[in-house]
């Protein structure tokens, strides 16, 4: 099955409201289930500081548009670790704040491992990958919005 039947499917997915779609051709079985909606953090940065921060509630939350959001993308294929070891703190949460150059992960590719560092400053919105998922080249790993 090629990636482009799977994004059609994941599309289809999406725009149907489906919860699941499971779906076998020949001996290749594929499960799509739809993700949870994520929300970003809102965060009010004063002056480009983010020292300063007010959470808002619940029901004045709004989605940031991905379209809007610096993505970190995977330079290669293996695992991502969201910490530097296990047990420790990870690198990076929703609505921390990041400098360029500051770890957002680890991915490990045939017993090597390689930090992958943001490449601008601001406050993460979303970790698009799970501690111990197997991430592909180019594949987004964290989505920081700039700051100003």
């Amino acid at each position: 099955m090629d990636i482009k039947k799977i994004e059609e499917l994941a599309k289809i997915l999406k725009q149907n409201q489906l919860t699941k779609l499971d779906l076998a051709e020949g001996d290749v079985r594929l499960v799509l289930e739809a993700a949870s909606e994520i929300k970003a953090v809102p965060a009010a940065v004063a002056e480009g500081v983010c020292e300063e921060r007010a959470v808002l509630e619940a029901a004045e939350e709004k989605e940031t548009p991905v379209l809007d959001l610096h993505e970190v993308k995977s330079p290669l294929v293996g695992t991502a670790y969201l910490a530097s070891q296990a047990g420790a703190e990870p690198f990076v949460s929703v609505g921390g704040c990041i400098k360029a150059g500051e770890a957002v992960c680890i991915v490990e590719s045939m017993k090597m491992f390689n930090t992958i560092e943001a490449d601008i400053s601001g406050v993460i919105e979303e970790i698009a990958v799970d501690n111990g998922q197997v991430v592909e080249y180019g594949q987004v790993l964290v989505r920081i919005r700039k700051e100003d």
